[in-house]
């Protein structure tokens, strides 16, 4: 038996002993973290891959109009343009596929629960 650990079952002792045990706990308690690069990275690449894409259907959009738009592009003062028309191929694949995405992502946490 460890000599420092206070014996006795009067209040005293006992409050001794609760105060050895948690010194005993802050004692043994050390701050560790670890950065994992891997998920920035891959955070990284995905708000990459979602900027560059967008960046690329607003350029192919500003260059294309549908072939049977219902209104002509209209113009307010030099500043504001809009064009309307069908909703092109680019927003349905879009919409697909985060509606796929938010199915799997559900479906995992569903089955296999959340991973922080």
């Amino acid at each position: 038996m460890n000599p420092n650990v206070p014996t006795g079952n009067d209040s005293e002792t006992v409050r001794q002993y609760f105060q050895y045990l948690y010194a005993h706990y802050l004692s043994g308690i050390t701050q560790q973290y670890y950065i994992h690069w891997d998920v920035i990275a891959f955070v990284i690449l995905w708000i990459f891959i979602l900027v560059a894409g967008f960046y690329a259907y607003t350029r192919w959009q500003r260059y294309t109009r549908a072939s049977k738009e219902p209104y002509p592009v209209e113009t307010y003062n030099g500043y504001i343009q809009e064009g309307n028309g069908p909703v092109g191929l680019f927003l349905r694949l879009f919409f697909i596929g985060m509606g796929l995405w938010l199915l799997a992502t559900t479906l995992h946490d569903l089955l296999r629960g959340q991973i922080y």
